[in-house]
């Protein structure tokens, strides 16, 4: 994220009133990706069908923008149910995902009759069908399902051993839930991947409709679009820093433009419902690192630095130990607030406060150089930095919102 005069003035502002470290999110940033998601899903006639993975980055002030500029709410726990009703999320603007759903939640979820709550642990099943006994409507449920592709493990149920057919059989046993859409999650994932994802669950479909005489209006077909300069260290990359403590010397292809393979995932989409029967059929979306990722950046400051060897560390007051968990196994642009990026560069270690030799931010970054009381900022802080946050040894990075 670039910073004009302005910007980086606003973030000097902030900084001098909260202290460092310090998340910044971009409000406007964050409503401009909402809204280009939502141009990516209205060809269709889906602009409804964006909700925001609540997990990437539970922060109410940024949460309250993306639901005023269109996106609902996917949670995956009790507290993320709570915080978007509390927050005034319409019910049926909320999906309920998950591998573990508590009996409260659950209970919660039927009595607001949340949009929908896709099963995935078969134990969920049987609370529903327990709730069931005393609820006046039916209960809007979807199914997850696991596709050859993406996730695998302990999500879903695997379609091509027929496990998720006997369980769509099994929810079909109680008159009282409506079996709606069919859920899938693929991870981090490329438009290739969601093609072959999407025929095979369409396919699916199309044998649970016929056999079973279900009607099923949505695919949810879960997040994992790329997001902006932050993607996963490869197997090679991550072998070669902790075998030899540097960064992967060969050049990287960064990630695909996000927005998009949401387009071009929903278009084909819209092109195999014709092909599989099923035109009338609906895709959900839920996006989070594609939202947000970008529209926040955390702001540390050199500390201190020392000389060992041949390396040079640069010590800095928020490290991958509390403040930045996601940089363990991901990659993320840093840069020096106010300075030439392309000047006379030097190569650091940047290190953060704790007592644990793992906690490093970068590896042998290349950095204008430093200063003690420079500022550091790290991009993609949108995205799962604030919900593996820790209080080890030091307390959390505050958050301010512009």
């Amino acid at each position: 994220m670039g910073t004009d005069i302005n910007t980086s003035k606003k973030i000097l502002d902030l900084i001098r009133e909260h202290g460092t470290p310090l998340q910044i999110a971009f409000g406007v940033r964050a409503a401009e990706n909402v809204r280009r998601a939502v141009e990516a899903l209205s060809p269709h006639g889906w602009q409804g069908n964006l909700f925001y993975s609540y997990k990437t980055n539970p922060v109410p002030e940024v949460l309250r923008v993306l639901h005023q500029n269109g996106a609902g709410a996917e949670v995956i726990s009790e507290r993320e149910l709570n915080l978007a009703l509390d927050l005034g999320v319409e019910p049926g603007r909320i999906v309920f995902n998950g591998i573990y759903k508590s009996p409260a939640a659950l209970k919660t979820a039927v009595e607001k009759k949340i949009k929908c709550i896709n099963i995935d642990a078969p134990q969920e099943l049987d609370i529903l069908c327990e709730l069931s006994k005393s609820a006046k409507e039916n209960i809007t449920v979807g199914l997850r399902v696991r596709p050859a592709v993406g996730w695998q493990g302990q999500f879903g149920h695997v379609i091509k051993d027929g496990s998720a057919l006997d369980f769509a059989r099994r929810i079909a046993g109680n008159n009282k839930l409506d079996l709606k859409a069919v859920h899938f999650h693929l991870g981090s994932s490329t438009a290739k991947a969601y093609r072959r994802a999407i025929d095979e669950t369409l396919g699916f479909i199309q044998k649970v409709s016929g056999e079973l005489n279900i009607n099923i209006r949505a695919l949810d077909i879960g997040g994992g679009f790329p997001g902006k300069d932050m993607r996963l260290l490869t197997l090679w990359e991550q072998a070669w820093q902790r075998f030899f403590d540097r960064p992967w010397p060969a050049p990287v292809a960064g990630p695909d433009d996000g927005f998009r393979v949401l387009g071009e995932t929903a278009g084909y989409f819209k092109q195999a419902g014709t092909k599989y029967g099923l035109e009338s059929l609906e895709m959900w979306a839920e996006p989070g690192r594609l939202i947000t990722g970008d529209a926040q950046i955390l702001a540390v400051k050199v500390v201190g630095w020392r000389q060992s060897g041949k390396k040079q560390y640069a010590i800095v007051d928020g490290g991958r130990v509390g403040a930045a968990g996601p940089l363990v196994g991901e990659t993320r642009k840093v840069s020096v607030l106010g300075k030439n990026q392309n000047g006379d560069l030097k190569t650091y270690d940047i290190v953060g406060p704790t007592c644990m030799p793992w906690d490093r931010l970068f590896a042998g970054v290349r950095l204008p150089k430093l200063e003690m009381g420079d500022i550091l900022m790290v991009e993609g802080a949108g995205a799962y930095f604030v919900p593996m946050e820790t209080e080890f040894s030091f307390t959390r990075p505050k958050l301010a919102i512009i």
